[in-house]
C-alpha cells in the first residue's frame, strides 16, 4: 500500500489493527502511520464499512 502522505511505496504493515479491524501501516520514507481508510471519504466514519454500506443500501432501496 502506498503512503497517502508522500506517495512512497516503501511501507510496512504493523502487527496491531484499529478498533474496527483495519490494517495499520508505517511509511519508511516520512515515518507517518496510517490505516486502510486514510485518505478516503470513509476516513472519519466511526462504524465498520460493511455496516455503513448496508444502511446506505437499505436507505436507497426504500
Amino acid at each position: 500500500m502506498n503512503c497517502p502522505h508522500c506517495q512512497s511505496s516503501s511501507t510496512t504493515e504493523r502487527q496491531e489493527r484499529t478498533i474496527h479491524g483495519f490494517r495499520r501501516f508505517r511509511c519508511r520514507e516520512c515515518g507517518r502511520r496510517f490505516n486502510e481508510r486514510t485518505g478516503t471519504a470513509l476516513n472519519r466514519v466511526h462504524v465498520p464499512t460493511d455496516i455503513m454500506f448496508l444502511v446506505v443500501f437499505w436507505r436507497l432501496r426504500y
